[in-house]
């Protein structure tokens, strides 16, 4: 049904819908194909999703007006409804719709933020593991 609102547009295999960190102007609905969402940190891209048909990504930087926090890129050939922000702002013009979207996409941030935080501390926690086997195996 969101598809509906947007204009369709065609990507193709490996062309990006746009990049972390950029400002977001508009949402997807993916009317058919897939679209990786990816986070990219420290040079190497991690997938966070694969969204097929129906599926809608974008939608958080509208509401929040933050960056956007991953990139999202075609697998494949992709149809795709492209919802601008005037469109968007009149979907949820509810006033109470729409506070309840902004907070749920301000948690799902923050949820995001922890999750790399604690990404993070892993990549520490294995790395001061691995010094220590190593320390080990050079006393024994």
């Amino acid at each position: 049904m969101l598809e509906h609102y947007g204009a369709l547009r065609c990507f193709h295999d490996g062309e990006v819908f746009f990049r972390q960190g950029a400002r977001g102007e508009e949402m997807y609905v993916v009317r058919s194909g897939k679209v990786a969402i990816y986070a990219t940190d420290n040079g190497v891209d991690t997938t966070l999703a694969v969204l097929g048909q129906h599926d809608f990504f974008g939608e958080m930087s509208l509401l929040t007006g933050e960056p956007r926090s991953a990139s999202a890129r075609a697998q494949g050939e992709v149809e795709a409804s492209v919802i601008d922000r005037e469109t968007f702002n009149r979907i949820v013009s509810e006033p109470l719709v729409h506070d309840m979207l902004v907070r749920m996409s301000q948690r799902i941030r923050d949820v995001d933020r922890e999750l790399e935080k604690l990404s993070s501390s892993e990549v520490i926690r294995r790395e001061h593991i691995s010094h220590i086997i190593e320390q080990r195996q050079w006393f024994a």
